[in-house]
């Protein structure tokens, strides 16, 4: 038979109109050979309509066949032989009105990005209407990537839109499409800090179609994103829709609780100790949240973590303790059940009662300058007299401390110049 006659008759190969019957071979040259005549020897022999005019071999038309004869109170053409009435496709070139903006929809520029991302990006709302609409008419999905594979419904989240992301998951979007890092639209969300995006993807899903456990392609769940980026209204949207506070990453195994520890991030920690996360979750390597906190000297977290239970006992792979990989002695005495080391405080000063009874060399002390002072000891009922921050009010010692004997015997006699001669003293009893 003739080639593609197995297939349908809208997919088989378009043929030349029929010929005119052939011409007698005796017009023919005599060194022609009757085949070139034809197509050749193996074309195949097409038999012509019998009043002899041109007719093609199919139409392609792809709406649906309708008769000639709609109505049915015109008899069947043929009445004397009571056939049926015969069926012709309708020949016109008209197509469906709505197939050239359908095909303008769903036409990728260089990027690879639709009108229905471009107005996804703009913000456009009532195109991005029109373009679902003509998605739908023409049976196409709604997650179509462009050159980075994104999705329209990534970039509504991405620009932070949750009404087009409302529209887009009502009208079929896929909520677990992934883009290139493996990340889907709940990531998306927790990434860019955007509650509201993430609860109106959620509210607007089917019911089991949004898997909070999924992970990207660095092994991180949404809740995971949520505590890098320190989202708090996102980590109580994703807890209380039933996302696992210990669900671990499947690089290092580490729990939210543990990536928040990493992240200095006390309130998150706080969070998640509320919800009820597992204070000794481990990781791969064995270690904890208390672990990463001793290690790195975080002493409220080693605080907090403590409070809640934590485990200073606990050893990793290398069989160390949170104890052992501490270098802070205050996390160490946290850890040991000791209060923290209190500063030390400045010496008081001296009470007025305290001042009578102390000697005066008990009651020496620093001036501003660096220099020692004594206070009188003959004034008890007065306190000592203040420094100014210039210098000291009482002459300090400067060649002997107060503490050290006298180096010579008291005179009775009266000092005087070298020149002058020094009198002395009458002995008793004379005159």
């Amino acid at each position: 038979g003739p080639p593609g006659a197995a297939l349908p008759l809208r997919k088989r190969p378009l043929r030349a109109p029929s010929p005119e019957p052939a011409a007698p071979q005796a017009t023919a040259g005599p060194g022609v050979p009757p085949e070139s005549l034809c197509c050749g020897p193996e074309a195949p022999v097409v038999p012509g309509p019998p009043h002899g005019l041109h007719r093609p071999e199919a139409l392609y038309y792809q709406g649906p066949l309708l008769p000639l004869y709609s109505t049915s109170t015109m008899g069947s053409p043929f009445p004397l032989l009571s056939l049926p009435a015969p069926l012709y496709p309708i020949m016109c070139s008209m197509e469906h009105p709505l197939s050239a903006d359908i095909a303008m929809a769903t036409r990728a520029d260089e990027d690879g990005d639709t009108p229905l991302h471009i107005a996804v990006v703009q913000g456009n709302l009532p195109a991005v209407h029109r373009l679902v609409n003509l998605f739908q008419h023409g049976g196409r999905e709604l997650d179509i990537y462009n050159n980075l594979r994104q999705t329209p419904l990534h970039l509504a989240v991405i620009t932070t839109l949750p009404s087009v992301v409302r529209l887009l998951v009502t009208a079929g979007a896929s909520p677990m499409a992934l883009d290139r890092h493996g990340q889907t639209a709940a990531h998306l969300a927790c990434e860019h800090r955007s509650p509201t995006c993430l609860r109106a993807l959620l509210d607007s899903a089917a019911p089991g179609t949004v898997d909070l456990e999924a992970r990207n392609y660095d092994g991180l769940t949404a809740l995971h994103v949520a505590v890098n980026t320190e989202c708090h209204e996102a980590v109580q949207l994703l807890l209380e829709r039933g996302a696992d506070i210990d669900a671990v990453d499947i690089k290092s195994g580490r729990s939210p609780l543990i990536h928040a520890v990493e992240n200095n991030s006390l309130s998150m920690v706080q969070l998640l100790l509320q919800h009820g996360a597992n204070v000794n979750a481990q990781m791969y390597s064995g270690s904890s949240a208390l672990h990463s906190a001793s290690g790195r000297g975080l002493l409220p977290l080693v605080r907090t973590l403590v409070r809640s239970g934590a485990d200073s006992g606990l050893k990793n792979c290398h069989n160390d303790t949170p104890l052992m990989v501490a270098r802070s002695r205050r996390v160490i005495d946290i850890l040991r059940g000791k209060a923290t080391r209190p500063a030390p405080a400045p010496q008081p000063e001296p009470s007025p009662e305290r001042s009578a009874t102390t000697s005066p060399e008990s009651s020496s002390r620093l001036s501003s300058n660096g220099l020692l002072s004594t206070s009188p000891s003959s004034s008890p009922s007065q306190s000592p007299p203040k420094d100014s921050p210039a210098f000291s009010m009482v002459p300090p010692n400067f060649f002997l401390p107060p503490s050290s004997p006298p180096a010579f015997l008291p005179f009775a006699g009266v000092l005087r110049a070298p020149s002058r001669p020094v009198p002395t003293s009458p002995a008793p009893g004379g005159s």
